[in-house]
């Protein structure tokens, strides 16, 4: 036995200690992130890294000063990573602080016992009623000790819950690490200094917007807001952060090339509803090929902790942009508060999260993205403008049967106590064979753009405008016996 205890000693001095060792940089993507860490060993014999319990493993990769790494042995640990060790030990103290409690409440139990059948000592009439005014106070005292009793085991309980919930937003999975083992070779002699990244899915970023219209001095404002969070099972002090917007960690294609087509032609059929797809122009093409590969926003040196998320402000932008109110009374009766984006340059932005503001009210929240080529902001509906449509009979009776005429109205009313201007679209119809004859009458006069029919109306204040529309769509004599089909 005596020669056990040193035998140990020395197998526990030869056993390569992890390190675990502090990130000093870190890349996040909406889904995942890639972590940089460095550490200096006073050799490259026994060097052991720590990695977290949801890193990728399998996607290590390392650089040394000096030498090479010839191979790696990876395993999984049941140590607890520095974030849920502090943790489990406050859980313990609180489960203590619950154990003494249910003692201490066995023990007022048994008082409550012995004081409810106390040994009869009293001899006379006055003795007993001393003795039952003592067994009363015992009661009394009982009962405020139970009080507080039940008042400590409530907020334990409610302090082991909190623990809980913050041990899950730690990561259950962080009770345990992993550790990779690294032979080197043709290391020189002296500490060796290794960084190593990996990949870590349970670490992610997401943009926030705020989004504010202002149509006095005609300037939209987007305020964007960086929400990280991560669970590596420790804080990260001191990083350099880098926010990346597109998801490539895993990514091992390029990105498709986008057509790039000048006039093109129409289908023989499509559907009347052409205002709600959104056709790529020649210039929106190329920018989207060019920024394929995501944005970047470098946020400089921050900590970001184990528990919870952070929010950080990552970037403003003022933009130049005319306001109008939108209306598509064919496909809905409400009108939208609309920013048309000055020429110039308009950031990229992601899709996330936004707070829309008019005028400095809280009018909408969705979500919001700024993608290449897009020129227009929506800030959601604009309450203050009641839309009306209604289809009308054909005004002519005994309409030819090669000859189809929709008539309709749209009446907007506006309850703002200033003018406003109002765009609204509708769908234009595309003919289905050039034997077609098209013909559409308005009241004001329609601009056909796009494949839709335009008005842009200025509504006074209080005030309301009307739209009077009539569309035929003809058919040569020969080709009435088509007429059905046609139609």
């Amino acid at each position: 036995m005596k020669k056990t205890i040193p035998l140990l000693a020395l197998l526990l001095l030869a056993s390569p200690a992890a390190v675990w060792a502090k990130p000093v940089s870190v890349t996040f993507y909406p889904e995942g992130a890639v972590v940089t860490e460095e550490e200096t060993f006073p050799s490259g014999k026994n060097v052991v890294l720590t990695l977290p319990a949801g890193a990728d493993a399998s996607g290590l990769s390392v650089s040394l000063s000096s030498g090479f790494v010839q191979e790696t042995h990876i395993r999984t640990e049941p140590v607890p990573s520095p974030a849920m060790k502090a943790l489990q030990k406050k859980r313990e103290k609180v489960q203590s602080g619950l154990s003494r409690v249910a003692a201490e409440r066995e023990s007022l139990t048994c008082e409550r016992l012995f004081w409810a059948d106390p040994p009869m000592e009293a001899k006379d009439g006055k003795a007993l009623e001393k003795q039952a005014r003592q067994s009363t106070e015992h009661f009394d005292n009982l009962a405020g000790r139970d009080t507080a009793l039940s008042a400590r085991e409530r907020k334990l309980e409610r302090q082991l819950r909190a623990l809980e919930a913050r041990m899950e937003a730690v990561g259950r999975g962080n009770d345990t690490v992993q550790t990779c083992a690294l032979t080197v070779r043709d290391a020189a002699s002296g500490p060796l200094t290794v960084r190593w990244s990996y990949a870590l899915a349970d670490a992610s970023w997401q943009p926030s917007y705020r989004v504010l219209a202002e149509e006095k001095t005609g300037t939209v404002r987007v305020l964007m807001d960086a929400v990280l969070r991560q669970q590596s099972g420790a804080d990260w002090k001191d990083v350099d952060v880098t926010l990346a917007s597109a998801e490539n960690l895993r990514r091992v294609n390029p990105p498709s090339l986008p057509d790039w087509v000048i006039g093109e032609e129409r289908p023989v059929m499509r559907s009347m509803n052409l205002m709600a797809a959104k056709s790529m122009d020649v210039e929106s093409a190329v920018q989207a090929q060019g920024h394929a590969t995501g944005l970047f926003w470098n946020l400089g040196r921050m900590d970001v902790p184990a528990e919870g998320t952070l929010t950080r402000a990552v970037a403003a932008h003022d933009l130049a942009a005319s306001f109008c109110r939108l209306v598509r009374p064919l496909q809905e009766e409400r009108a939208y508060f609309t920013a048309a984006l000055a020429s110039g340059d308009v950031p990229l932005l992601p899709a996330g999260q936004a707070l829309f503001f008019v005028n400095g009210i809280k009018n909408a929240q969705g979500v919001f993205s700024l993608a290449a080529g897009e020129k227009n902001i929506f800030f959601g509906a604009d309450r203050r403008l009641g839309v009306r449509t209604r289809s009308l009979p054909a005004e002519k009776e005994g309409t030819a049967q090669n000859t189809q005429v929709w008539r309709r109205s749209v009446d907007i009313t506006s309850s703002h106590d200033a003018p406003v201007s109002v765009r609204v679209e509708i769908a234009a119809p595309i003919l289905r064979n050039s034997a077609m004859r098209l013909t559409e009458e308005s009241t004001p006069k329609a601009t056909p753009e796009d494949a839709r029919y335009v008005w842009l109306l200025d509504i006074p204040a209080g005030k309301s405008a009307s739209i009077l529309q009539s569309v035929t769509v003809t058919l040569p004599e020969e080709k009435s016996a088509d007429t059905a089909q046609a139609f």
